[in-house]
């Protein structure tokens, strides 16, 4: 379901919603979902998006990742949807202690870290302009 009902064939800018589950590691998993940063694109050109984002904080812990959608598959109602697919960069199993907060960084020796691969698609396309715009 659409925001707008758009002219597809004019390749509006519009972005799209995002939600996915990683694979489970070291037995937790983390949820991702989100924004796709806008683009011109029509559901038959193979246009992407960009997008990136922070894990759920889970197990003590969150993960970013970054990265691109596939291109555009069109749909039988004249949109489209995009498949997400990524890995999520490393995080530590066990979080350092921190005495006053903020970040820490260990650098004696190698801490035990782990990632995350996820799959998924995006949803709803937002911030389209209607037709006639």
């Amino acid at each position: 379901m659409t925001l707008y009902q758009s002219d597809w064939s004019k390749a509006p800018p519009h972005a799209h919603a995002y939600r996915a589950r990683t694979s489970t590691a070291n037995g937790h998993y983390h949820l991702i979902e989100g924004f796709s940063q806008p683009a011109n694109g029509s559901n038959t050109d193979g246009h992407v998006h960009f997008y990136s984002g922070i894990t759920s904080f889970d197990d003590g812990h969150y993960h970013r990742y970054y990265a691109i959608t596939g291109p555009a598959i069109p749909r039988a109602d004249g949109t489209h949807y995009h498949e997400i697919e990524g890995t999520t960069y490393l995080a530590y199993s066990a979080a350092p202690p921190v005495r006053y907060g903020g970040v820490v960084y260990v650098s004696d020796g190698m801490k035990e870290r782990h990632r995350h691969p996820f799959k998924g698609y995006t949803r709803e396309i937002v911030g389209n302009e209607p037709i006639g715009w």
